[in-house]
Formats: structure tokens, C-alpha cells, sequence
């Protein structure tokens, strides 16, 4: 969602990388947050962070362990840095998911909050099923966008998508 408005703004985005656990270790693993890293890349983010709190006794480096730290400098090292860069570059998007206007649903899970205190409602189920189809079928070639008449869709997209519509595969 944040590519997507980014785009249809014209303004630089990126991504925050935060925990995976409610407890130690906190993180994921170094190799799936390089894999997180590399994505968001690809899909065009000036900036990547990773939520680095709290300070754990014993390491003054918050949660990062010496894996995440060899994530950040493989990704510096072979992605950022490379010459010849090893990722393809997914920033334009061709297709379009456009979702109620200022509908506030996290899109983490099925069941996710709605402005992170109201249950799923009525469309949540719908929207999902059809996000899921969407992502799988087109990736980082999707932005999941807000349907708001002061940033018009016209001739960005060679397909929209409607959160009611039924997608048809």
C-alpha cells in the first residue's frame, strides 16, 4: 500500500522491517530479513529501516544479532553497491488493487484490525481473497491503492482492480 500511494503521490517511499516475536529473539532470521531487504528494493525503496528496540541486557545493539548485521552489509555489499546489480527493478507497477476510500484495515491477516481497534468487517474477507489472488498472480507488479478523487488512476494502470470485484484468474 505504501508503493502504490507513493506512486500515484510521486514521492520516495520505503520500508520498516519489525519483529517477528513477541519475545527473544524478536527478529527473524538474518537470511529472511536480506530476503525482506531485497525485496523492498526491488519494489523501489529509497530507504529501509529495521525496528531495533529494545536494549537487550548483554548486547548494546538492541535486537540485532551478528546475522542481521551480515544481512545489512551483504544487502550494502551485493544490491546497493554492486555494479552490475543482481535484482530486477520492479518500481513501475502495471496493475492496480483499489481498495474503499480511507478504509483502514491492515491487510496482515484475514482477521486484522480495522484503524487497529475494530474487527474484520463484511469487505475484509472479500478483500483479502482478492488481494492474495492479485499478489500471487502479479507480485511487485501490484499496487494496492485507496480509491480518493484527488489522486485520479486514469493511465496509470493497464488493469485496475475494485476491492468488490470478483476476480476472475
Amino acid at each position: 500500500m505504501i508503493k502504490g500511494a507513493a506512486r500515484l503521490q510521486n514521492k520516495q517511499w520505503g520500508a520498516i522491517i519489525t519483529w517477528k516475536y513477541e519475545q527473544p529473539p524478536y527478529l527473524d532470521t538474518g537470511p529472511n530479513i536480506y530476503d525482506q531487504m531485497v525485496e523492498a528494493y526491488e519494489a523501489g525503496a529509497s530507504y529501509i529501516t529495521i525496528f531495533n528496540y529494545p536494549s537487550l541486557d548483554g548486547n548494546p545493539y538492541g535486537v540485532m544479532q551478528d546475522e542481521h548485521f551480515a544481512a545489512l552489509e551483504t544487502f550494502w555489499k551485493n544490491v546497493v553497491t554492486a555494479k552490475t546489480p543482481t535484482v530486477p527493478d520492479y518500481r513501475a507497477a502495471d496493475v492496480a488493487l483499489v481498495l474503499p476510500k480511507n478504509y483502514g484495515w491492515g491487510m496482515r491477516t484475514a482477521n486484522d484490525k480495522i484503524w487497529g481497534m475494530w474487527t474484520a468487517d463484511d469487505k475484509s474477507p472479500q478483500i483479502w481473497a482478492l488481494s492474495r489472488q492479485l499478489l500471487t498472480k502479479y507480485g511487485l507488479q501490484l499496487d494496492i491503492v485507496y480509491d480518493d478523487a484527488a489522486f485520479p488512476l486514469a493511465d496509470r494502470y493497464k488493469q485496475v482492480y475494485y476491492w468488490n470485484d470478483s476476480y476472475v484468474g
